[in-house]
Parts: structure tokens; C-alpha cells; sequence
């Protein structure tokens, strides 16, 4: 007979189960808000797109003046074949007119060339008109120099530098506002310094038309 009743009784159950249930709740609940944040990231404009019209007319604005600059830089370069290898390249940081030292400067000198003074005055019309800062910087080859007036390619880089930023400001009405001038001497090459034809490339003053802030 006491056998029968303990077959008749109901199971015991855990009180513990419930936390079962609610940890499973739990679960299911993270992973609803885990899907609804990725799917507003994945859906969420771009800035300009929230900023509202503006932002992209801006961006579109800013594409449309540099492809403008890059086509009177061109136009520029193409009348000056003397100095066969000045160059517009795109960088991150902007458009940049690189002028080599054949046929701009003498061989350790700084004093600009007629030919690189024509190149100046045909371009102080392009940067005027452009709206944003312009860095000048002068770059040497690895060969090491010591004469009568510079020390170093230090000293040389910077004179270079310096010279087109004096003749753009004096001779040509750049605001003076907008330029800056910096030396590299050979330590920020376009190619490494194992050919002629290399170091003929690093030897260079550029000119940068900045659409980002450089160091």
C-alpha cells in the first residue's frame, strides 16, 4: 500500500528551476537589442547625409574646385617644357607642384633660374585663386654638400624653399598669410637614392596646396 502511494505522489520540483526560464529570458532579450543596434549602425547616413543638404553639396563643392586646380596645373606644366620634369601629383594632404632642381636651381645654389621664375609667375595666378594655405618645402638627394654659403642639405633645402616663397610673396602678391616654407634636406626622398636618375628626382622644391593640415 505505501508503495502505491509513492507511485500515485507527484515528482518533486526544483525551486530553482525558474532561474532557468529567466536566464533564458534574459538571453533572448540581449540578443533582440544586439540585432537592433547592428541594424542601426549598418542603416545610419553618413555625416554629411545627416548634416543635411549642405554637408553634401559641400563635399561635392570641394571635389569639383580640386579637380578644377588639378586642370590649371596641367594647363600650366604644359608650357613650360624646359623643365621636363615638373610634375602634379595627388597626396592625401593635397595637389602638389614639384619643380626639380635641373634647370630651376644651379647645382648647390638657390637663386631661382629665369625658367623657374616663369614657372612661379604662371602659377602665383592658380595659387591666389585657391582657397586654402600652400607649403613650400625644399628636399635634397643623400649626396652630402659643404661650399662657401651652405653647411649642409639642411641649410640648402631651406634656402631653396625660402627663396619661392619670398619671390611668390614680393614679386607675384601671394598673401604671405597663406605660405610656409620648410627644408627636408634628403630625408623625405620620391625615390630611394641609388640612381642618378633618383637623386635627380629628390632634388626638388614642391609646392603643396593643402586640403588637410600637415606637421
Amino acid at each position: 500500500m505505501s508503495s502505491a502511494r509513492r507511485a500515485l505522489s507527484p515528482p518533486r520540483t526544483s525551486r530553482d528551476r525558474w532561474l532557468v526560464a529567466y536566464a533564458d529570458m534574459l538571453t533572448l532579450l540581449f540578443a533582440v537589442f544586439v540585432s537592433l543596434y547592428a541594424a542601426r549602425i549598418e542603416f545610419l547616413p553618413p555625416p554629411a547625409a545627416r548634416a543635411g543638404g549642405d554637408g553634401l553639396l559641400s563635399t561635392f563643392a570641394a571635389a569639383s574646385s580640386d579637380d578644377a586646380l588639378w586642370n590649371d596645373l596641367q594647363h600650366v606644366i604644359s608650357q613650360h617644357g624646359r623643365l621636363r620634369e615638373l610634375e602634379v601629383r595627388r597626396e592625401a594632404r593635397g595637389l602638389v607642384i614639384s619643380m626639380p632642381e635641373a634647370g630651376a636651381f644651379r647645382p648647390g645654389r638657390a637663386e631661382l633660374s629665369p625658367e623657374a621664375q616663369r614657372v612661379m609667375r604662371d602659377l602665383a595666378p592658380v595659387l591666389r585663386a585657391s582657397p586654402g594655405p600652400v607649403r613650400v618645402e625644399g628636399h635634397t638627394d643623400d649626396v652630402p654638400i659643404h661650399n662657401a654659403t651652405f653647411g649642409s642639405n639642411w641649410e640648402l633645402s631651406t634656402a631653396r624653399a625660402t627663396e619661392v616663397l619670398q619671390f611668390l610673396v614680393e614679386q607675384e602678391g601671394v598673401p604671405a598669410s597663406r605660405l610656409s616654407a620648410a627644408g627636408y634636406g634628403e630625408f623625405h626622398p620620391l625615390a630611394p637614392n641609388t640612381t642618378p636618375a633618383a637623386r635627380a628626382r629628390n632634388r626638388r622644391v614642391d609646392l603643396i596646396m593643402l586640403t588637410r593640415a600637415v606637421r
